[in-house]
């Protein structure tokens, strides 16, 4: 594997731009919901280590796969 050497939880904090004005929408599949929930606990603790505000963040949890397309609209 390419990032087998290489630790991708590990990145320089201070060269990323401030979430405080942004919004955000993350689509989780219930799917295997032990893995794709952990990582969307660690999308929105990393979006509010950066400064995104709580009511700018949407999650939005869908049956599977195939419907993550879907939970964008």
């Amino acid at each position: 594997m390419a990032t087998s050497l290489k630790n991708l939880s590990h990145y320089d904090a201070a060269s990323v731009p401030s979430a405080a004005n942004m919004k955000f929408g993350i689509v989780v599949s219930e799917w295997n919901y032990d893995i794709t929930g952990a990582l969307a606990q660690g999308a929105v603790d990393t979006l509010l280590k950066h400064g995104a505000l709580e009511e700018n963040i949407m999650v939005k949890h869908v049956p599977g796969s195939f419907e993550l397309i879907a939970g964008g609209k």
